[in-house]
């Protein structure tokens, strides 16, 4: 996976995904080395979770208590989904042999990304998970 990790054009990546989403470079890059460390140190899927969550919390702690805090986390979500379909894009471009693992791997990113920001938002609304998909 690494080794296929590290053939993605990111430049040409983020170049696209700034331009759409205006995703900030020094954070993409920060999370590209955080997810190669990732990768490279085997964490347990425990781990991953956290990592995930740090990752939704830093993006969205300039939005706590304010009104705009619903919009901004939905706002991530199409930002993150935008950019990972990017990356997994380029790896199916590329023929690369660990494209399924990515594929699954994006997977289950996207749907713990959607529970965690869901839960953001029923905490910082004070409602419950179910009214805020309503």
């Amino acid at each position: 996976m690494t080794s296929d990790l590290n053939k993605i054009d990111f430049r040409n990546i983020q170049e696209q995904a700034s331009w759409v989403c205006q995703c900030e470079d020094d954070a993409i890059r920060q999370l590209l080395v955080e997810f190669r460390q990732t990768l490279q140190h085997h964490l347990w899927l425990e781990e991953w979770a956290t990592w995930l969550e740090k990752i939704v919390h830093k993006t969205l702690e300039p939005y706590e208590g304010k009104p705009a805090y619903p919009k901004a986390a939905r706002q991530f979500l199409l930002k993150w989904s935008f950019y990972s379909s990017l990356v997994i894009r380029d790896l199916t471009l590329r023929s690369a042999a660990s494209f399924g693992s990515f594929h699954l791997l994006r997977l289950l990113y996207d749907e713990y990304m959607f529970f965690v920001v869901e839960h953001c938002i029923a905490k910082a609304t004070g409602t419950t998970s179910i009214a805020v998909m309503g």
